[in-house]
């Protein structure tokens, strides 16, 4: 009997680290998919677009209205190169960083939103006619965490508090859409960098360490 006893302690022990291993090299590969940071930052196509049009129509007519006059025609002209210039820097210039995905959490102008207080994820693509015109990220945030001040102006992000259940929400728009990603990507990006704080949290209980490797 005590042969059997200390054979089947010896195989629910190996059993039990067996299953400990791959717990953790499941934890060690969704942590690696959220290291370091990502910055997002939006990607403006409709209405740069639609300026573009509307300059191209002012200098268009400007050489082939005859009726037009010379004042008239330089003052077109201006408005015209104005458009353009305007459209094509909205469109391939610089744009700055909305929001960063780090391994803390979601950093907004500074405004740390850890991955900890954060319950729930949303992106959706809004449009217009078939074409996009902005991307709301929407977080709702764990009870009782009071998200800071985000400093951006309200049509680009805020936080708002349900009456009822008293807890914050966090809204974050793009213009029309995150530079270099689809509504798909940056979802899944998001997701990522989620699961990666969860993943680090557990490998921390577990008396694990992350695999440097990746």
């Amino acid at each position: 009997m005590t042969d059997i006893a200390t054979s089947l302690e010896q195989e629910f022990a190996e059993v039990s680290h067996g299953e400990r291993e791959a717990a953790i090299a499941e934890l060690r590969r969704y942590e690696a998919a959220g290291r370091g940071t990502v910055d997002i930052k939006p990607h403006a196509i409709l209405l740069p677009a639609l300026f573009l049009l509307a300059g191209g129509i002012f200098i268009y007519g400007v050489f082939t209205s005859a009726a037009m006059s010379r004042l008239g025609a330089i003052g077109a002209f201006a408005v015209g190169v104005l458009l353009v210039a305007g459209s094509l820097w909205a469109m391939f210039g610089p744009r700055g960083t909305r929001f960063s995905l780090t391994e803390r959490g979601i950093v907004v102008k500074g405004a740390l939103l850890p991955w900890a207080c954060i319950d729930d994820y949303g992106v959706v693509e809004n449009s217009y006619n078939g074409f996009s015109t902005h991307t709301s990220v929407t977080l709702l945030l764990a009870e009782g965490f009071t998200p800071p001040a985000l400093g951006l102006m309200y049509p680009f992000g805020a936080n708002s508090r349900h009456r009822k259940s008293g807890q914050y929400e966090t809204r974050l728009t793009l213009h029309a859409g995150a530079r270099g990603m689809n509504c798909e990507k940056l979802a899944a990006r998001i997701g990522d960098f989620m699961a990666a704080a969860h993943a680090r949290d557990q490998l921390g209980r577990m008396q694990a360490t992350p695999d440097t490797h990746h």
